[in-house]
């Protein structure tokens, strides 16, 4: 869920080979002769040969904001969202905020129970109970660098997982659910049972997460987790909410420039979406990693007015994790030139 590192992009030879001579092929399509804006069938080609690189499953979202023009891959299958759920847990705690429930400048306090050793992130290296921070930083920090203990806090702050819940079917968002926090979803990653009716505390969290396991039973236990329907979201769902996030239709316009803002900082992922993007482009994003599971969903400025490409793209693979990145990576720099240069 917590990047440590940020991997190497791929180099610029490699992408061009993979797929740039194919794209430019694509781009000489009929379409680009209509007056009309063109369709997505040369995009939706090429990244069906992209994806079927990769082992595994990959489940794709590729929407251009502006026209609607669209490409879809495996799009309605529920992947485990990982750290990407952090997406609707900001929509809603900045939903709260907009209705006057919550304050960005509130100070929450941290109390002993508050901060899971062994999970990740700033908070469990810099904070301690009786600390302050604001529900900006908090947010803050969930996004930008993925921290855990962050996102349980506004779970908490926000009603618990199923407010969540309520408030993605609220703005229409289905395909997509919030059941754990992420000290409940990362023990049952690690076979235990524990939950919101049986919680586990900091101690006992920290003892299971250095606990040792054989490869069998590691393998048994990932297995079990990537099949558990619960805090899931298909590719078109995500996509979805981080439409009408961008188009207004969700926030106050102050809070989605906030938003917005937030996930342009993120600082994982390197080699994900932004991965073999044209330097400086910019990229408000999620990342999500949990054993087999990696994932990336945001949205791309194209440069000259041309728009916003939005890329939800979630992968289950057993493949290395440079592969999965790069399966990621080539997704987006696809629809980037498509978009750019298909009007």
């Amino acid at each position: 869920m917590y990047q440590h590192q940020l991997r190497r992009s791929p180099s610029r030879p490699r992408l061009r080979a993979l797929f740039v001579a194919p794209l430019l092929a694509c781009m000489l399509l009929p379409a680009m002769a209509a007056t009309k804006p063109a369709s997505s069938q040369g995009l939706q080609a090429e990244a069906q040969r992209l994806s079927a690189l990769l082992p595994g499953q990959l489940g794709a979202a590729i929407v251009h904001l502006e026209s609607g023009r669209s490409v879809f891959l495996n799009a309605d299958h529920p992947f485990p969202m990982a750290s990407t759920m952090k997406v609707p847990v900001a929509v809603h705690i900045l939903t709260l905020v907009d209705e006057g429930k919550l304050s960005l400048q509130q100070q929450v306090t941290l109390g002993p129970d508050d901060v899971y050793p062994e999970m990740g992130g700033p908070m469990d290296l810099h904070l301690s109970a009786g600390s302050a921070i604001t529900v900006r930083d908090l947010l803050h920090m969930m996004i930008t660098v993925s921290d855990n203990n962050a996102t349980d806090i506004l779970i908490r702050l926000g009603g618990g997982t199923h407010a969540v819940n309520a408030r993605m079917q609220a703005l229409g968002i289905s395909g997509m659910r919030v059941d754990r926090y992420i000290w409940e979803l990362l023990a049952n990653y690690r076979g235990n049972a524990a939950s919101q009716a049986k919680p586990m505390g900091p101690a006992a969290y920290a003892e299971l997460s250095r606990s040792e396991r054989s490869e069998e039973l590691r393998r048994g236990h990932t297995n079990a987790w990537n099949e558990d329907p619960r805090d899931t979201s298909s590719a078109r769902a995500m996509a979805t909410l981080l439409q009408k996030v961008w188009r207004g239709e969700v926030l106050k316009p102050t809070s989605t420039q906030l938003l917005q803002e937030i996930m342009r900082d993120t600082r994982t992922g390197a080699a994900r979406l932004r991965g073999m993007l044209p330097k400086d482009t910019p990229v408000a994003h999620k990342t999500g990693t949990v054993g087999d599971v990696i994932n990336d969903v945001g949205v791309i400025t194209l440069p000259g007015g041309r728009g916003h490409a939005i890329v939800t793209v979630f992968v289950q693979s057993r493949a290395s994790s440079e592969e999965r990145d790069a399966a990621i990576a080539q997704l987006a720099r696809a629809a980037h030139d498509y978009f750019l240069f298909v009007p």
